[in-house]
């Protein structure tokens, strides 16, 4: 898996994410459930999601938190004329989020669907003590449990009404075989043409229905930036 963008803005990119959260929830006064809400429709954060360097690095957070503010059609307060010495829980849920969107790729509407700020903010308290990568895995762990039920060959088992000995039946894959892809423990990607094919035939879906590939990271203690909350 490639990261989202350069690692190059890693550390602005969470510096400036955290400012923004900190500021439109503790200087704004917009609830974590608003600001999830704008975050997940604001344009800015498809570029983020991206690493252009305007969004990333080329302004404060205030003034990103201000334009995203702005862009939702409210009336966005000053910006701070200094910032706090001590890290907020808010400013680390921004620091994380940013993180865990770099490293994982999935954008924040799909991240905000496990771990609205709301979660983010509660989950400081040891969570800010960890390493980032600590709090990414358990975010991308939410993910694929999620994925599991909406995705894959048990999801499309479930919704033809099986169990995994009738596909075996119907299909003539073997039980043993069903069980070890619903468990990602057999990669149903590398399995022959003809048992992918029957097994589509059966539930009355597409191949590509099928196929579905955790979500996973890659460590580099390189990327982890210097900066500790």
């Amino acid at each position: 898996m490639t990261h989202a963008y350069s690692e190059m803005y890693l550390e602005d990119a969470m510096r400036t994410l955290g400012e923004a959260v900190e500021f439109a929830l503790c200087d704004q006064g917009l609830s974590p459930a608003e600001l999830t809400a704008i975050l997940s429709n604001a344009f800015e954060m498809k570029q983020f999601e991206h690493g252009i360097p305007r969004v990333v690095c080329g302004m404060s957070g205030d003034e990103l938190a201000r334009d995203i503010i702005a862009h939702a059609g409210l009336s966005p307060v000053e910006c701070r004329e200094a910032y706090p010495f001590d890290r907020s829980p808010q400013y680390w849920a921004g620091w994380v989020l940013a993180y865990t969107q770099w490293a994982s790729s999935l954008n924040f509407n799909e991240l905000f669907e496990v771990a609205p700020l709301d979660w983010i903010i509660g989950s400081y308290s040891p969570l800010h003590e960890a390493s980032e990568d600590t709090f990414a895995e358990i975010v991308i762990d939410k993910w694929n449990k999620a994925q599991a039920d909406k995705k894959g060959l048990k999801a499309a088992r479930k919704a033809a009404g099986l169990t995994q000995k009738q596909l075996a039946v119907q299909s003539g894959v073997k039980l043993r075989a069903i069980q070890l892809y619903e468990q990602n423990q057999l990669d149903l990607r590398r399995a022959s043409v003809s048992t992918a094919l029957a097994l589509a035939n059966t539930l009355s879906c597409a191949i590509e229905d099928l196929v579905w590939q955790p979500v996973t990271l890659e460590y580099d203690s390189r990327a982890i930036p210097s900066e500790r909350l």
